[in-house]
């Protein structure tokens, strides 16, 4: 589970597909831990509950971590979900409040969900329960204080920005782990557009370093760029990285292969 310190994690956001399918297979032998996501952008997807109870059954060597979103959900739907989860082996939830794009009537609060969770783990099987958080210490410190026993900040972008963006957290040695999210950088408009969408700012000398690479080149840079990062948020105390904002197959067909080359 990912509240283990044992070792560095590598882990890659997954969409599930819009309509069920296998295509989870294709996740065997590629990456060992993935963030299953919860309808981003209001686009309707399969249950990010039912899409990580298929991995576990299917796909056993890949342990899923669900999204649980309370931009729209009671906390009755959401512990209904948890169970359901629970009982087809899924272990591990990150609670987000969601996109709010646009504002829905029927919000939960993520701090209650958080608390109500904490306290189902008392009668039922094992699992964790992370939150994400803004890189800002009374956040951080907040969430820690409220049980959160995991955490995912960023995204970002720029390998510049990881250490002075860690040190705003003030880790502590007794904090839980903290997962940095990172966003591959493949050319000027994909890191502009990445920081509308909440992305750490990127300095100029990384926007200058994309923009003058040639257009062949810059999937490659983008990859190095990212390797960087992880390297930096490595040294920063984070507890591993999470690969987001890619495509399901570039994550397997590109992503697989590139992080494992040797630079």
């Amino acid at each position: 589970m990912l509240t283990q310190k044992a070792e560095w994690l590598e882990i890659v956001e997954v969409n599930p597909p819009l309509l069920p399918d296998m295509t989870h297979i294709r996740l065997n032998g590629s990456w060992d831990h993935v963030l299953v996501t919860d309808n981003p952008f209001r686009q309707i997807r399969v249950s990010p509950y039912a899409y990580a109870a298929r991995i576990t059954h299917d796909v056993p060597g890949v342990h899923p971590t669900v999204v649980t979103s309370t931009r729209d959900r009671n906390i009755l739907a959401i512990e209904s979900e948890v169970r359901g989860a629970l009982g087809n082996g899924v272990e591990s939830f990150l609670v987000v409040v969601g996109d709010m794009m646009p504002e829905v009537d029927h919000r939960a609060n993520n701090n209650e969900i958080v608390e109500h969770l904490r306290a189902l783990q008392a009668v039922m099987p094992a699992f964790e329960v992370g939150m994400t958080t803004r890189l800002r210490d009374w956040v951080f410190r907040r969430r820690v204080d409220l049980g959160a026993q995991f955490f995912v900040t960023g995204p970002v972008i720029d390998p510049d920005t990881v250490g002075p963006s860690m040190e705003r957290l003030a880790l502590r040695d007794d904090d839980p782990p903290v997962f940095m999210g990172l966003v591959p950088a493949f050319s000027p408009s994909w890191v502009s557009r990445v920081e509308k969408l909440g992305a750490v700012a990127s300095g100029d000398r990384l926007k200058a370093r994309i923009a003058t690479a040639p257009k062949e080149q810059r999937r490659s840079l983008g990859w190095q760029i990212a390797k960087e990062a992880a390297a930096r948020a490595r040294d920063a105390g984070c507890s591993g990285i999470v690969l987001m904002g890619l495509k399901f197959s570039t994550l397997l067909d590109e992503a697989a292969v590139e992080w494992a080359r040797e630079d």
